[in-house]
């Protein structure tokens, strides 16, 4: 039973629009990062945690500081990997870019699409998207407090989606409201027009 629920299981990666491949370390993520006007920082461990965490500053802001200019806070992902992350973990990071951006659809350069599980990730620690049927994991200790409060209590409150994580082939996050709540929009395969209504997770997986 254990192994068949292992094989049903799946994580979210970060995939780049344009190439449609998915972003699996910093590696790979800092030369598209650079063309957007990105330098990635040293990583270093969050506060009480052994996690380490890397952040890019935008050209536009000062590199000493702690956060980008006019309080944004600067983009920033686990290091070094950075599949199998919690939706909020990415919609944090998606957040953090566009805000430098000011774009009204990011979903062009970045979205959030779900993979199967690798063989190897079976031997690391994942937990649950959410407290339900979900089939979504994501690495444990990838997730902050802070967060998991800002985003957990806008979708709580209304403010987007109750989804909170992506079908593993037909969903992209979509940022096209221009006010900060991102959405996971449900897209019909081969048809660019956008299905009118968001629906749960759990209507989608079958």
């Amino acid at each position: 039973m254990e192994e068949s629920m292992r094989e049903c299981m799946r994580k979210l990666a970060l995939w780049h629009t344009r190439t449609f491949k998915p972003i699996m370390t910093h590696d790979e993520l800092e030369p598209i990062m650079a063309t957007l006007g990105f330098l990635g920082l040293p990583p270093s461990a969050s506060p009480g945690g052994s996690l380490a965490w890397k952040e890019y500053a935008h050209s536009s802001s000062s590199s000493s500081a702690s956060s980008g200019g006019g309080g944004r806070a600067r983009p920033r992902l686990p290091y070094p990997r950075i599949d199998g992350l919690h939706s909020y973990t990415y919609q944090a990071f998606v957040d953090g870019v566009s805000s430098y951006l000011e774009m009204c659809d990011i979903s062009v350069l970045f979205h959030i699409r779900g993979m199967p599980l690798h063989r190897l990730d079976l031997y690391k620690k994942w937990r649950r998207m959410q407290e339900d049927e979900s089939v979504f994991v994501y690495r444990e200790g990838t997730l902050d407090q802070a967060t998991y409060n800002l985003y957990h209590l806008h979708r709580r409150g209304g403010g987007g989606s109750n989804s909170g994580d992506g079908d593993y082939i037909n969903v992209k996050m979509y940022y096209g409201s221009g006010d900060g709540n991102g959405s996971l929009v449900i897209r019909d395969k081969g048809n660019s027009a956008p299905v009118s209504c968001l629906v749960p997770l759990k209507d989608i997986i079958l």
